[in-house]
């Protein structure tokens, strides 16, 4: 299964409007997870890093939330040199 996270700008249509937004009690639910978002010039998607931070408390390193639940990360550029080699 897939989601989105949420938009950080006002609501806007878009092509991606019956794609769920994933919620804190999903990373709980989760078996694990694989993100995936565009970079540009080394830096994650600003919506993704909202949310990043909106969830602060799951990946609290003291409460081991997420405790043995396998994860990873993908994302692409436009472009060679586009930062693939410092976003992650």
């Amino acid at each position: 299964m897939y989601e989105q996270v949420p938009d950080t700008l006002a609501p806007r249509a878009s092509w991606k409007t019956n794609v769920p937004i994933i919620s804190r009690k999903e990373l709980l639910e989760g078996d694990g997870f694989v993100f995936g978002f565009p970079a540009k010039f080394g830096m994650m998607a600003a919506e993704f890093q909202a949310f990043l931070d909106l969830t602060a408390s799951v990946w609290n390193e003291e409460e081991q939330l997420l405790k043995g639940k396998p994860a990873g990360i993908f994302f692409s550029t436009g472009c060679q040199g586009g930062g693939q080699e410092t976003t992650a």
